[in-house]
C-alpha cells in the first residue's frame, strides 16, 4: 500500500505544469520539489555532532575535543589503531568515503574547501570570479555538512599569497559567513603558510567571521606560541600542518641543495616539539602532523610518514606515544646520516664512496637498498604519485652498508638515498645529495 501511494504522489506531481513547480538537482544532493515563490528551503542537520569552538578551546557534541591529528586521507585504520583521532583533508574530492570511513573508525575530518591562489586564470579583483568560487564552496558544503564525523571546514590553503591582497581577505571573509549560514554545526578556519605581521593584520581587519585560524609550519613550531603573541594574534589558532624542518629551512650543499635531515632526526625533533608546543591552552585547539602517506615533494622521503613502498618510519611511532603514552611494540630503525666521499662535484663517471650505520630498538634483521635519483627543486613533486625510475648502473651493490657509486653521465643535481628496512614493515631513510659537474 505504501508504495502504491508513494507512485501516486509521484505521478501528481510528475503533471503539475512547470510555472507552478520547480525541481532543483545538484550532483548527490536528493531531488527536492520546490514551490517557485517560496523562499529557499532550510534543512536542519539531522546527524552531524555539533562542534563549538570558544577562546578557551573545542567542543565537540558537548564535550571537550582536542585534535590530535594529521594531515591525509589513507590507512585511517591504522591511524586509530595508533591513537590518532582526526584527519585534515585539502579538498573535498572523494569526501564522502572519507567521512563514511573516518565515523567507522571513530575519527573526525577537517574538511578542506580548496581556494584558488591570486593567478593568471582566477582573481579575486573579478566578481565573477569569486561569485563562481562562492557557488561551489555552497554546494560543497551543503552535500558534506550532515555527516557525523565532520569536525570543522578549512576554507583554503595557503592561498592567501604574502598577506596583502585585501580583496582576497574580503572573499575569504565572505565565505565564512556563508559556511556558518549553511552549516552552523561545525567551524570553519583558513589555512596560513605561517602567520607573519601582514597576514595577522590582515586577518584582524578583513575576516571577523573565521572562526579560527589554521597554521602551517614546520621548523618554526617550537616559537609558534611566542610568534603568535609577537604579532597579537588573540583568536584560536590550531597547528595545521607541522612536521620536520622544510627544504626551503634547511642547510644547503655549496651547490644549493637542501640538506634533509634522517628519518631518525625527524623523529627527535617531533618528539620534541609534541612535548614542548602540543599541549592546550592560550587557544590551541589541536594540530595536524604531515603527511599521513607518501609524496615527492623535494626529495622522496622529505615529508612522508611513509615510504613509496607503505612502510612507517620513526616519526610514525613518536606520534603513537605522543598520543596513547605507550611504547609501540615493534619500532622503526635508527639511521646515522650518509658518510660520503663526494664532497665536492665529481665529474662524470667517477666512483665514490658513501656508507651509513643503522640500528634497530628490537634486534631486528636489517636489509638496506641504496639508490640515486636526479634533484627536484623546491616543491617540484611528480604528480602521479608513483616514484621515479631509480638510475640504473651506478650502484654496483644496493644493499650493503658501504657501497660505491658511479657519478652519471649526465652533468647534474642528483640525490643518493638509502632505505634500511626491519622486515616488519618499518624502515629508516638518508639521503645526501651530490653534484656531477
Amino acid at each position: 500500500m505504501r508504495v502504491f501511494f508513494l507512485a501516486l504522489v509521484v505521478s501528481l506531481l510528475s503533471t503539475c505544469q512547470k510555472k507552478e513547480l520547480e525541481v532543483k538537482v545538484d550532483h548527490d544532493i536528493p531531488v527536492e520539489v520546490v514551490p517557485v515563490e517560496s523562499p529557499p528551503v532550510t534543512v536542519t542537520p539531522v546527524a552531524a555532532i555539533p562542534v563549538v569552538v570558544t577562546s578557551t578551546g573545542m567542543t565537540r557534541g558537548g564535550k571537550p575535543y582536542f585534535v590530535q591529528g594529521v594531515g591525509g586521507d589513507t590507512r585511517l585504520a591504522e591511524l586509530a589503531a595508533r591513537g590518532g583521532n582526526s584527519i585534515r583533508t585539502w579538498s573535498t574530492n572523494g569526501l564522502d568515503k572519507i567521512l563514511d570511513e573516518a565515523q567507522s573508525l571513530g575519527l573526525t575530518v577537517s574538511a578542506g574547501i580548496w581556494l584558488e591562489s591570486e593567478c593568471s586564470w582566477f582573481s579575486y579583483k573579478n566578481p565573477e570570479h569569486c561569485a563562481k568560487q562562492t557557488e561551489r564552496v555552497r554546494k560543497e558544503v551543503t552535500q558534506y555538512r550532515n555527516y557525523p564525523a565532520l569536525l570543522a571546514w578549512g576554507i583554503g590553503n595557503e592561498s592567501e599569497g604574502d598577506g596583502t591582497d585585501t580583496e582576497y581577505w574580503q572573499q575569504l571573509d565572505r565565505l565564512a559567513i556563508l559556511v556558518r549560514e549553511l552549516d552552523p554545526n561545525h567551524p570553519h578556519f583558513t589555512a596560513v603558510a605561517g602567520l607573519n605581521p601582514n597576514k595577522t593584520k590582515a586577518l584582524n581587519a578583513h575576516t571577523p567571521n573565521l572562526d579560527f585560524v589554521g597554521v602551517n609550519t614546520y621548523g618554526g613550531v617550537f616559537g609558534i606560541r611566542e610568534h603568535l603573541k609577537k604579532v597579537e594574534w588573540k583568536r584560536p589558532w590550531m597547528l595545521t600542518e607541522w612536521g620536520p624542518r622544510g627544504f626551503w629551512e634547511s642547510k644547503k650543499t655549496s651547490f644549493g641543495a637542501p640538506l634533509e635531515q634522517t628519518s631518525a632526526e625527524k623523529a627527535d625533533m617531533m618528539r620534541k616539539a609534541y612535548k614542548e608546543v602540543m599541549t592546550p591552552g592560550d587557544g590551541f585547539l589541536g594540530n595536524y602532523a604531515f603527511v599521513w602517506g607518501w609524496k615527492f615533494e623535494a626529495s622522496a622521503t622529505w615529508f612522508g610518514l611513509y615510504t613509496h613502498e607503505g612502510e612507517t618510519t620513526a616519526s610514525v611511532d613518536v606520534l603513537e606515544e605522543m598520543w596513547t603514552g605507550r611504547v609501540p611494540a615493534n619500532r622503526a630503525p635508527v639511521v646515522k646520516p650518509i658518510t660520503s666521499t663526494a664532497k665536492t662535484a665529481v665529474a662524470p663517471g667517477t666512483v665514490f664512496s658513501a656508507e651509513v650505520t643503522a640500528t634497530d630498538p628490537d634486534q631486528d634483521v636489517l636489509s638496506l637498498h641504496w639508490a640515486v635519483l636526479p634533484e627536484l627543486q623546491g616543491h617540484q613533486h611528480n604528480t602521479n604519485k608513483k616514484i621515479p625510475e631509480f638510475l640504473e648502473g651506478v650502484i654496483e651493490d644496493p644493499s650493503k652498508r658501504s657501497v660505491s657509486v658511479t657519478a652519471p653521465e649526465k652533468p647534474g643535481v642528483y640525490r643518493l638515498y638509502v632505505w634500511v628496512k626491519d622486515g616488519k614493515g618499518h624502515v629508516a631513510t638518508a639521503n645526501q645529495p651530490f653534484e656531477v659537474r
